[in-house]
């Protein structure tokens, strides 16, 4: 031990002596430069600098660390060691510098902190290579939008007032009673305005606005994601009163316990330091939004950080109209558009949609007022025709389906038309003081037209219609079926309005502990995702089924499938009025229906389709099927289908 102690001491006495010897031969070459540059014309020496030997020998010589300087004056680096404070190095030489020309620049102050080394600003440089600059833009008040120039949310402004509002407005009450919260979480769907409401926050109540992206933060050098949060928050400070508002927060405070990165760990950890650190400044308000809150860490939004939770849902029908109006405000709008039916058509949209309606109507209307050379006014007919095409391909719709194409009881078609009118309109149920129904059951034999009332529906309601079947969410693969019935919902919430229909949903919903556990995963994801649209208007569930009575019971609960309508075979008059309904088109010469609707009692719907169907058949069967004769379908020819279809023989 006393061997390796007297070492250390050699070593040290050693690279003393070496490195004020450096800095001796420095003084005096700087000296030499000097002489020559006064004896010149007053020019310098571009390539005067010290060599790299020099400054590699100046950084491994003596145990302290070196400092230098780029003066501009000389084009070289300078060394300032012996100018900092605190250190006991001998004092190099003052150097006579000759005068500087007129023409020469002046050298440039900076007032922030140097870097100990020669290599720290080319650190410092690199440091922003690895993304997240770590810089922020602050907006001032009279950028932003207020309370004003958001449409509707009415209960939204105003539980901001209650909140942040007074606290921002009266801040030595607040702190005598004592209330020091801070930290707002918006959360809700995508499109739904969050960073145009914190705006808004911030433009009410004359705060700086610093809108904090993913980009702006995450770096791929160790710690600088964590050094650019704590950046964003310094900014903040010194531009008060201010709004720092991190978007899409999820992807920076996600749950540390699902990644095992340790840069997303430390970067959390930092997050949480600060939110702690400048909780107690009043003139800041810290605000964040995230579509998914569960994807949060719960260190991060709990009370104390995170004190206020606001969801912002899908506009009702107020804030639809206002939201309309804003975005036709200084467009050359006709006087009478119908805002009623814009506002019913746009049931269960974002307002981000709504704006990309209203701006597809106003780019139709500039298109044709260019080409025909007149002032063009947006109406109704264009703002209609952009909603229809709102959503594009992953948008599918029902055509040329009419109440008139179903042959129903008077009092179920009653229904099923009331059903249509709450979808297009939930706004009705809620103004009798009942939430509007989120799904339907159609249970009775097959053929009955199940999937032809699910079609009329949705092409009646001008909603996306969906239709899947048990094969076509199964899988093999453990999660994967949970998978497609997310992506599924997923689906049909971006191009709400939307009807999902399940046929033969038995086979999907069956009961829970019958089977093996993977079926029952497939039955909660399903029901998690009807619970999940019951907060979310503008998506309706049908399921179709010929045994309800193998259905899980927690699937016809109130607030699922909560209505059911079983669809029986049809009577007589129906069975005629159905066989006048698909021989319409037919070339009929003699044929008796009402004597046929007599004999098919106990046929379904799709039964006696399949009649028109056999029909025709043999009749051109008959015909050998001459294109010159005359085409025609006799009794007969209805006589030898229904012969057919009662023995079960199959079609010629």
């Amino acid at each position: 031990m006393l061997t390796l102690f007297l070492l250390i001491v050699v070593i040290v006495i050693i690279t003393s002596v070496f490195s004020r010897a450096a800095r001796r031969r420095r003084a005096a070459e700087a000296e030499r430069q000097v002489e020559r540059q006064t004896e010149g014309n007053g020019g310098f020496n571009p390539y005067g600098a010290p060599s790299f030997g020099d400054l590699l020998e100046a950084l491994m010589g003596g145990m302290g660390a070196r400092s230098y300087r780029y003066d501009e004056s000389l084009g070289e680096w300078v060394e300032v060691t012996e100018e900092m404070p605190g250190t006991d190095a001998e004092p190099s030489p003052r150097l006579e510098l000759p005068p500087v020309r007129a023409s020469s620049r002046q050298p440039v102050r900076q007032s922030r902190p140097r870097s100990s080394s020669p290599l720290g600003g080319l650190m410092g440089s690199l440091g922003g290579m690895g993304g997240g600059s770590g810089e922020f833009t602050v907006e001032s008040p009279s950028e932003l939008t207020t309370f004003a120039d958001v449409g509707g949310m009415e209960e939204l402004k105003q539980e901001v007032r209650d909140t942040v509002g007074l606290m921002l407005q009266h801040p030595e009450e607040a702190e005598r009673y004592g209330i020091d919260w801070n930290g707002i979480l918006l959360y809700g769907p995508p499109g739904v305005g969050k960073t145009f409401f914190a705006r808004a926050i911030a433009g009410e109540y004359g705060l700086n606005f610093i809108h904090v992206s993913t980009g702006d933060l995450v770096s791929g050098i160790q710690g600088g994601s964590a050094r650019n949060i704590d950046k964003a928050f310094q900014t903040a400070e010194q531009n008060l009163p201010c709004l720092l508002f991190f978007d899409e927060f999820d992807s920076v405070a996600q749950r540390r316990g699902d990644t095992p990165d340790q840069e997303s760990r430390r970067t959390v950890n930092q997050l949480l330091t600060s939110l702690e650190a400048y909780r107690d400044d009043r003139e800041l308000v810290v605000m964040a939004a995230t579509n998914s809150v569960e994807h949060l860490d719960p260190a991060v939004i709990r009370p104390g950080r995170f004190d206020r939770h606001i969801r912002i849902d899908l506009p009702d029908a107020a804030a639809r109209r206002e939201i309309v109006l804003t975005e036709l405000d200084d467009r050359p709008t006709a006087d009478d558009v119908d805002l009623d039916a814009l506002v019913r058509r746009t049931e269960g949209m974002t307002p981000a949609a709504i704006e990309k309606i209203v701006d597809t109507a106003a780019l139709e209307v500039f298109r044709e007022a260019t080409r025909s050379g007149t002032q063009l006014e947006v109406d109704t007919s264009h703002l209609l025709s952009a909603v229809e095409r709102y959503g594009s391909q992953d948008r599918p719709t029902v055509e040329h389906w009419t109440w008139d194409s179903l042959i129903l009881p008077p009092a179920i078609k009653a229904q099923l038309q009331q059903l249509q009118a709450v979808i297009e309109d939930p706004e009705s149920a809620r103004r009798f003081g009942v939430d509007p129904p989120t799904g339907l059951l159609l249970a009775g034999p097959p053929g009955t037209g199940k999937t032809s009332v699910a079609k009329v529906l949705a092409a009646q309601a001008r909603a996306s219609f969906y239709p899947i079947s048990g094969a076509d969410v199964m899988s093999k693969w453990v999660g994967q079926s949970e998978q497609n019935i997310r992506q599924l919902f997923e689906r049909a919430r971006e191009n709400r309005p939307s009807i999902v229909f399940v046929d033969e949903i038995d086979a999907i919903a069956g009961r829970r502990g019958e089977s093996l556990g993977v079926h029952d995963s497939h039955v909660n994801q399903l029901l998690a995702e009807i619970d999940g649209i019951s907060g979310q208007r503008g998506i309706f569930v049908i399921g179709a089924t010929n045994r309800p009575d193998q259905l899980d019971p927690a699937l016809l609960r109130g607030g699922r499938l909560s209505r059911t309508i079983v669809l029986g075979l049809p009577e007589e008059a129906d069975r005629l009025a159905m066989l006048r309904l698909h021989t319409v088109r037919m070339p009929t010469v003699g044929v008796d229906l009402q004597a046929l609707a007599e004999r098919t009692e106990g046929f379904s719907p799709a039964d006696l389709k399949s009649l028109a169907q056999e029909a025709a058949l043999a009749a051109m069967t008959r015909t050998g099927g001459d294109g010159g004769a005359p085409a025609s379908v006799t009794h007969d020819d209805f006589e030898a289908a229904l012969d057919r279809l009662r023995s079960g023989a199959p079609t010629v």
